[in-house]
């Protein structure tokens, strides 16, 4: 007979030679015991769902992050209209549909640096835009922040969409816009407070900006967008709001 087995019987044992009173309390002992049993399975399964929901919904997951372009897969971004596709190292939009966007990263992600070169293909405008969700296809079917190169006004323009646009402010540039030419554009997003700084391929400097909305999308994915003409887009990057950037 194996040890386990003697310790079965002599349980059996000892309860067939119990009193009633004795039997009762093993048998209240054995409901505390599994209560207690349930009890912490019940805060382990609580602390590691809390731990699961936190992780994923952190706004400094998948931070910093980037893309190179470096190949033609990318399976990652979502687009909403326009012709997109990977061609020497830039995301291209080859469509001058009013409004085209492609999108990528954490719903998650709150106060943080946007930055990208970016290049208009003809008359119109483009740009990034940030924080974004709800994004359908059509012109302003997204709710989030655009900072783009507008070439009406040779300016660099500041709004927000929530399947409507109102626009913040449009500052004039130090030089015209030239299309298939580069210009680097920088996105600081703290609050409600949207800084932006655009600079030609050589870094030169050509206009800047600085605002504050009553209100505006606190948290929210990246994007691409253009505006009545393609765009090229290259060196995305995207990094946690710190007092360096």
């Amino acid at each position: 007979m194996s040890h386990l087995q003697l310790e079965v019987e002599q349980a059996g044992q000892a309860r067939a030679q119990s009193t009633p009173e004795q039997l009762r309390h093993l048998a209240f002992r054995d409901r505390a015991k599994d209560v207690l049993l349930f009890v912490f399975a019940a805060v382990v399964c609580f602390v590691l769902t809390r731990a699961t929901i936190a992780f994923f919904h952190s706004p400094d997951r998948r931070l910093p992050y980037s893309d190179r372009f470096a190949n033609s897969d990318n399976a990652e971004w979502t687009a909403y209209g326009g012709n997109w596709k990977v061609e020497n190292g830039s995301m291209v939009n080859e469509s001058n549909e009013r409004g085209a966007k492609l999108v990528e990263g954490s719903p998650y992600w709150a106060d943080y640096t946007f930055q990208a070169d970016v290049a208009l293909r003809s008359a119109g405008d483009a740009g990034l835009i940030a924080r974004v969700s709800d994004a359908e296809q059509g012109v302003d079917a997204y709710r989030g922040i655009y900072v783009g190169l507008r070439t009406r006004d040779q300016a660099l323009v500041i709004g927000a969409a929530d399947h409507d646009w109102e626009e913040y402010a449009s500052y004039p540039l130090s030089s015209s816009i030239v299309p298939n030419t580069w210009y680097h554009v920088r996105v600081r997003l703290e609050g409600c407070k949207v800084d932006a700084i655009v600079a030609r391929e050589n870094s030169t400097e050509v206009g800047r900006a600085a605002i504050t909305m009553d209100s505006c999308p606190l948290r929210g994915r990246i994007g691409l967008r253009s505006y009545d003409s393609g765009g090229m887009w290259k060196h995305i990057r995207v990094t946690k709001l710190s007092a360096s950037n």
